[in-house]
């Protein structure tokens, strides 16, 4: 246990540290939304903006910012789907493999696209190293570079006054040149020092104790943006549990960190623009949320250690911390896990916001600080105010639309999962684990987190497709609403600093957190009691 605990203080203290670091530039680019002061950055964008034929002077309101992210995302789930169909006949480095379904390539386009990397497919068996290259690794800084583009402008609503909260264009350009690719390539380095390959030959052929055929590729440089972009898809079917994705204790730890550097970054650069004390009493509100899902992880010991390569305290952790930045990577089997470790893992999708995924984990929390203020404010009878504005009733509506959202999607498709008899059709039986197992999926597939039970038995025409538009709507509906949610704040006039319901300090810290367990709870606890909770 002292070693579980002294594990876990390193790498939040180091991942804070660093992501202090990574905060300076994120605030740097929400307060400079058109031309940047340094002179050598503004070069470099500008040769950038000059080739895409970008005009960083335009500014959009959230319709237009919404309908330019909508617009890009959906290249790319076309172009990523049309490319595993025909893989077989496009692909130029192998194995040659057939080409994807259609449900199956869709379902890994918009997988891939909306940060989610559910996988029904065993990648190093499906998918060529082209595949892996032109598809997943490129669509993997997709989603978290908008997740960070649409954060700055989310953030910008509500540090001035303005009809606009800025281009999306220009912030996924800044997102993904000065700050995910960069880290990216340098967090590719390590892992490669670390033993994890990084080669263009698709496998190697070994005779040792028998024929074997070892698969390889440019694992190394998909490892680190799954990690640092909270994608969570592995190059195997098998995720970090496999020796070549996460090869010694020292990887694993640094897999850890590498997972929690942008979520924590965001608050800090929250608080840089819009107060110090604010950004980290929200931090701390982050932090205190891990420590209650962590300690729940470990309260009892897991069912098995088969899957357990690390021990038992190194894979819950790395489980709990994936889970609780929505990155859905694993390196101990679900299977293997205890009841309680599966309800903390639940709770940390349930929520989506301590810390959540890059982006888009912080504009849920803000969404929990809206309705904090809401029913705190109907307690002591005070109209709510939020950094010296007003919040409305429009405001309240479009934060209980975006909390809603999240069990609606859940629960009705598992509902029809396990009545319509695909779920049976599947697992064989309907109990309290295998109706875990489905709720899980569904849940996985909404919080955009991607970690899964069923794997390549998801692979059937009703789970690719019903998992598609989970994942689909669980990214772009509620992601519409917080930017709309951002431009009525960012009309608002900005009155004085002092809040009758102040949001710094402990009390606040506090208080927000019992609010967000206690909407989770009374939300979602019956579904759980069903499930894990009774095995």
């Amino acid at each position: 246990m002292l070693s579980f605990i002294l594990q876990t203080v390193v790498i939040m203290a180091l991942s804070i540290m660093f992501s202090y670091i990574i905060s300076k530039p994120i605030s740097y680019f929400i307060k400079y939304e058109k031309e940047l002061p340094n002179k050598y950055l503004n070069k470099i964008e500008s040769a950038l903006f000059k080739i895409l034929g970008i005009d960083r002077n335009i500014s959009m309101n959230y319709k237009q910012y919404f309908t330019s992210l909508m617009i890009l995302n959906s290249i790319f789930i076309v172009f990523d789907t049309f490319f595993l169909m025909f893989q077989n006949k496009l692909s130029f480095i192998g194995p040659k493999y057939h080409g994807l379904n259609f449900d199956l390539a869709f379902n890994i386009a918009v997988s891939f696209v909306t940060n989610t990397n559910l996988q029904h497919y065993v990648g190093e068996l499906s998918l060529s190293l082209t595949s892996q290259m032109l598809v997943i690794i490129t669509t993997m800084f997709i989603g978290p570079t908008t997740g960070l583009a649409s954060t700055l402008a989310f953030i910008r609503g509500f540090l001035r006054k303005s009809s606009n909260i800025g281009n999306f264009y220009v912030d996924f350009i800044r997102s993904l040149i000065f700050l995910i690719l960069p880290t990216s390539i340098i967090a590719s380095i390590i892992l490669v020092f670390l033993g994890i390959p990084q080669t263009f030959s698709p496998y190697y052929n070994t005779s040792f104790i028998g024929h074997h055929v070892i698969y390889t590729g440019p694992v190394a440089s998909l490892e680190s943006i799954k990690l640092l972009g909270n994608n969570g898809g592995g190059f195997y079917g098998s995720n970090s549990i496999n020796p070549f994705e996460d090869p010694s204790n020292l990887s694993n730890f640094f897999e850890m960190f590498l997972m929690l550097v942008f979520p924590l970054a965001i608050p800090l650069a929250f608080g840089n623009v819009l107060g110090k004390k604010r950004g980290y009493t929200l931090l701390g509100s982050i932090l205190v949320g891990m420590i209650v899902i962590i300690v729940l992880s470990e309260a009892f010991k897991p069912i098995g250690i088969i899957s357990y390569r690390f021990g038992n305290n190194s894979g819950i952790l790395f489980n709990s911390i994936s889970m609780l930045t929505n990155t859905g990577a694993i390196d101990a089997l679900l299977f293997s896990m205890s009841s309680s470790a599966i309800i903390a893992l639940l709770f940390s999708m349930f929520i989506q916001s301590i810390p959540g995924s890059i982006g888009i984990g912080f504009m849920y929390l803000i969404i929990y600080v809206i309705l904090t203020l809401f029913i705190l404010g109907l307690m002591v009878g005070k109209m709510p105010e939020f950094i010296g504005m007003k919040i409305s009733p429009k405001e309240v509506k479009l934060s209980v639309l975006v909390f809603l959202t999240h069990p609606l999607i859940i629960l009705l498709p598992t509902a029809i999962a396990l009545t319509a008899g695909y779920a049976l059709h599947v697992l064989g039986s309907i109990n309290s684990y295998t109706y875990t197992e489905i709720l899980y999926e569904f849940t996985s597939a909404a919080a955009n987190n991607g970690s899964s039970y069923l794997g390549n038995l998801g692979n059937t025409f009703f789970f690719n497709i019903s998992t598609a538009l989970v994942m689909f709507l669980g990214r772009y509906l509620p992601l519409g609403l917080m930017l709309a949610i951002s431009q009525s704040f960012s009309v608002k006039d900005r009155k004085s600093s002092i809040e009758p319901l102040p949001t710094q300090g402990i009390l606040f810290l506090l208080l927000l957190d019992f609010m967000i367990f206690l909407l989770a709870v009374l939300t979602f606890i019956p579904f759980v009691i069903i499930g894990p909770f009774s095995w």
